[in-house]
This record gives C-alpha cells, sequence and structure tokens, in this order.
C-alpha cells in the first residue's frame, strides 16, 4: 500500500522499531484495521505457543461465536499490544515470546507489507560484502544518487524552516536521508572488510 512505500530505511532501528512503525500506520489506512491485526496476532500467538508458556495473558472469549465477547476482548488485547510497543519495561519482560513477530505476520496477512522479509534481511543478512572494481563502481553511482537525492531535498524542506511542512514530507525526506546513511555505511563496510581481511592475512 501506498502508505509503507516511504518508509524509512530502518538502518539502527530495532526489530520492535520496525514493526511498531508499520503497526501505527497500518491502522491509520482503513476503519478496523488495528482490531483485525490483533485479533490476527492473538490468533497466531495462541496457535503457537502454549497455554503453559505463554509469558502475554491475552483475553480470550469463551465462546468465540458471540460477536460481541469477542469485540469486548478485542479491545482489551489492542490496549495490551499497544503498551508492549509503548512501555519498553513491558516489551523486555515478553522479548522471549517475540510479540513483535506475531504482530508482523498479521500486518503482512492484511496488508502484503513485506514486513517479515525486512525482519528476515535483519536477522540473516544476505548482503555481499562490495570487494571488485564493478561492485565498488556500482556502490559508488547508488551512494552518489542517493546522497544527491537526499541533500536535494533538504534543499526544498530546510527552506523557511520545517514547520510549514507536511509530516508526509518529513517522513519522505526522514527516509531519504536514512537511506543515504545506510550507503555510506556500506561504503565503511566496505573498507573495513579489507582491512580486516589484510590483518587476518598478515
Amino acid at each position: 500500500m501506498k502508505i509503507f512505500s516511504k518508509r524509512p530505511s530502518f538502518h539502527g532501528y530495532s526489530s520492535g522499531s520496525i514493526v511498531s512503525w508499520y503497526y501505527d500506520r497500518a491502522w491509520n489506512t482503513m476503519n478496523g484495521a488495528k482490531r483485525a491485526i490483533v485479533a490476527r496476532a492473538v490468533d497466531l500467538y495462541t496457535a503457537e505457543i502454549s497455554e503453559a508458556h505463554r509469558t502475554v495473558k491475552f483475553n480470550l472469549p469463551d465462546d468465540p461465536d458471540d460477536g460481541d465477547e469477542f469485540l469486548e476482548c478485542n479491545k482489551k488485547n489492542i490496549k495490551v499490544i499497544d503498551d508492549f510497543f509503548a512501555d519498553n519495561a513491558v516489551r523486555s519482560k515478553h522479548f522471549r515470546d517475540n510479540l513483535e513477530i506475531f504482530v508482523a505476520r498479521a500486518i503482512d496477512e492484511i496488508f502484503d507489507a513485506g514486513i517479515c522479509e525486512i525482519l528476515k534481511q535483519k536477522l540473516f543478512p544476505e548482503e555481499i560484502i562490495p570487494h571488485t572494481e564493478d561492485q565498488l563502481d556500482e556502490l559508488l553511482v547508488e551512494t552518489n544518487s542517493s546522497y544527491t537525492e537526499a541533500v536535494n531535498e533538504c534543499v526544498r524542506i530546510f527552506r523557511n524552516g520545517l514547520t510549514d511542512d507536511s509530516e508526509e514530507e518529513l517522513e519522505i525526506l526522514e527516509s531519504k536521508l536514512l537511506s543515504a546513511r545506510e550507503m555510506l555505511d556500506k561504503n565503511v563496510g566496505a573498507i573495513e572488510h579489507e582491512l580486516t581481511r589484510r590483518k587476518t592475512k598478515n
């Protein structure tokens, strides 16, 4: 969906922060989205974590077919997940259950946002460190393009200060700056990789 196309690069973000970013925006995209996300996340969680090993105590209806009871439980469960993302102490307490993963899966099922792939790459990166001339040339082109775009956007947004720009414009600029920084980190990574290789060789 369009709301997810302007996401940050997520460089330096924790897994919980990445999921929280999607969660905050997902439920603003359509009526009832938060209820649907939470209901699906609870279903996934309770299906895969046995009751004896759950650290998160969700509210479950005695009669699943009772619509009013389901909605009342869902309302309470929304608060549980909201608190999870808002309070570091709560998040740490429930970390071993990886609650954010169940929320991410629910968001992907409903919005097809690709969030699970982002988390996969963060946890199990497949990135190849550039070291050949062709790879480094490609990295330089990408870095130059990313920085040029970010700087041009800064010139436009910074003019007259930031108070006259919309939240969406600021989020787009933030995303471009983070992407540019990520490209610079890749350049640093290439140098560090080569220096490490030389030290190991010696």
